[in-house]
């Protein structure tokens, strides 16, 4: 089950419910994404390098590179809030052509909730648009619905394979 909500000041948010642990998802996500969205979607990801610091450390910078071909080149993201404990990470894109020239930054916060054996992952995307360009509506849904997609091959990769990021 995914709800999808745009609301009028530019962000939104999904809801997708899930069989497996939000701790392993939340490792899986947040903590070793540079390892595993490559090894997934090699379609859509080339590497994943670390710029400054690390997956665990607030501050540190990752450069997303898309292979060729690929509609965007890379992104960089800045980890703003991580929290192991409670299963939140806020992290922010701060450059790349994937921000369309219109976009100072895009906020994702990703927190992970249990619910029975499996939990729910609540994600929100707040886009803030540089002074005078308009928040495309439809390019916000269909980055939130890449962002459903990729969490359902990390979901279906880590239930078949019962000891990642366990």
């Amino acid at each position: 089950m995914v709800s999808l909500v745009l609301v009028k000041n530019g962000s939104e948010n999904i809801q997708p419910e899930s069989p497996v642990a939000a701790e392993r998802l939340f490792k899986a996500l947040c903590l070793d994404n540079h390892n595993l969205f490559p090894k997934l979607m090699p379609e859509s990801f080339k590497n994943i390098e670390f710029v400054e610091g690390d997956s665990a450390s607030v501050g540190s910078v990752k450069q997303l590179n898309f292979p060729d071909g690929h509609h965007y080149k890379y992104a960089k993201h800045r980890i703003d809030e991580l929290d192991v404990d409670n299963l939140y990470c806020k992290y922010t894109t701060t450059e790349g052509d994937v921000l369309h020239g219109k976009y100072e930054c895009v906020v994702n916060e990703t927190k992970f909730v249990a619910k029975g054996s499996g939990s729910i992952c609540k994600m929100t995307t707040h886009v803030h648009p540089l002074a005078g360009a308009e928040v495309n509506e439809e390019g916000v849904k269909m980055g939130q619905e890449k962002m459903k997609k990729m969490f359902k091959v990390v979901e279906e990769y880590l239930v078949a394979n019962p000891e990642a990021c366990a």
